[in-house]
């Protein structure tokens, strides 16, 4: 991948000619030396730059040479000269900002250490950070199509920048093969009891027939096993290990077949859920609305819907920052579980704007005579899921579609909430 937005600023070559007459069509290459990057060996400079010292040169040989090291997006200037020690090229690295390290996907031959290592044996000046632009990243993957070539695959590699969300600033360069596609094949579960297994042929099935990726398929294993596991109350279960055996070349593909141990532990039932009341929402208000009982099994699932009812009765009241936790206490020697829960509401949030778009004179008075949740209220995360319900059959709306923005400041806890209505689908 090449930034298109990074312009790299080549600064006027200079050179200084007493001792080599470079005019000359052609002389005798001296030593060369680089200064200004002590990050990189000079055996590496000199192999990028393609020069040879005691070799017959040219004046475009040394030119030629600056351009391939500025040619890798290392550096933002370069400037040569003679001296009595010979020819020297002073490189000015270029900014931390127009860096980026190296990730892999699913080169999965090799651990993270060993592709480094390789890479660094067979890409001079890779260090493990990549420039945003220049043809660094086209040797990188170069390298790894001719290193997974000797495992006997022709790959497609892709080097594209990698973000932790969408619109995100880029956080390293990945180098993935893109084709033939690499793949979880089969997972098998080391450790598991038959009592657990419709459960876990469902994680089974999701897990597997899917791309690999070094950085995340563990962890989406692990979480979705333990999620399996912690729903049926085995709340001691853990992932002990999850191995991968050597992939398998296919005409469809590269075949990963993964085994999870596991440890299960003991089922665990619920104790005691307590909710010591609020003026949100009172105990016992809490306690008829919650299907998690002493005596049930302790699943993580029912103890989320049962928080779920006190944030759903905090967004209500405009809490729209509550943070409610119930930290467990565990009996290990009767396999029985306690919660506590706690809210930090957070401040009040209240309406400072609505508006509707869309809209037409006669539907604008049709939702203003309905709607009730004006500037000054507090604003109820949950009225407009409940509002469009309630007024789906408003006459001047059907056949409309909604969709809403609340854009909230967290200095004034005022909200700004802009409706938009549409032609086609239904209010929901």
């Amino acid at each position: 991948m090449r930034s298109t937005t990074l312009r790299l600023t080549l600064l006027a070559l200079c050179l200084s000619v007493p001792t080599l007459h470079l005019s000359a069509q052609s002389f005798t290459l001296p030593p060369v030396t680089f200064t200004g990057a002590p990050t990189f060996s000079q055996a590496d400079l000199l192999k990028v730059s393609g020069l040879h010292p005691g070799a017959t040169a040219t004046q475009a040989d040394v030119q030629a040479a600056a351009q391939d090291l500025s040619d890798t997006g290392l550096f933002s200037d370069i400037r040569f000269e003679s001296n009595a020690t010979g020819l020297v090229y002073d490189l000015k690295p270029m900014p931390p900002e127009n860096l980026l390290p190296a990730s892999f996907t699913n080169f999965v031959w090799w651990s993270p250490a060993e592709l480094t290592a390789a890479l660094k044996a067979r890409v001079p000046l890779y260090t493990g950070l990549v420039p945003t632009a220049g043809n660094l990243q086209d040797t990188i993957s170069s390298a790894l199509k001719a290193m997974v070539a000797e495992k006997g695959v022709t790959a497609n590699i892709v080097a594209i920048a990698v973000s932790s969300q969408p619109g995100a600033t880029p956080s390293s360069i990945g180098f993935a093969i893109d084709s033939p596609q690499v793949r979880v094949h089969t997972l098998t579960l080391v450790h598991a009891s038959p009592a657990m297994q419709p459960k876990l042929d469902t994680v089974i099935k999701d897990q597997t027939n899917q791309p690999f990726d070094t950085n995340t398929t563990h962890t989406s294993i692990t979480t979705a096993l333990t999620s399996a596991y912690h729903n049926q109350g085995y709340l001691d279960m853990a992932v002990l290990k999850l191995t991968e055996a050597p992939p398998q070349v296919t005409p469809s593909g590269i075949d990963l077949d993964l085994t999870a141990t596991l440890n299960e532990g003991q089922p665990y039932q619920l104790f005691q859920l307590t909710w010591p009341g609020s003026d949100i929402i009172s105990t016992a208000d809490f306690n008829k609305q919650t299907k998690m009982k002493p005596g049930d099994m302790a699943s993580e699932a029912a103890l989320r819907q049962s928080l779920s009812i006190i944030a759903g009765a905090y967004f209500a009241k405009g809490f729209q920052d509550a943070k409610v936790k119930a930290p467990a206490t565990f009996d290990h020697l009767s396999h029985h579980v306690s919660y506590t829960i706690t809210v930090d509401p957070g401040p009040q949030y209240h309406i400072h704007s609505v508006k509707a778009l869309g809209l037409s004179d006669e539907q604008q008075k049709q939702f203003d005579s309905a709607w009730h949740m004006n500037p000054g209220d507090f604003y109820d995360a949950t009225y407009l899921t409940e509002f469009l319900h309630k007024n789906s059959a408003l006459q001047s709306l059907a056949g409309y579609s909604a969709t809403y923005k609340a854009t909230s400041d967290p200095d004034t806890h005022l909200v700004d909430l802009t409706i938009t209505f549409a032609k086609g689908g239904v209010l929901n």
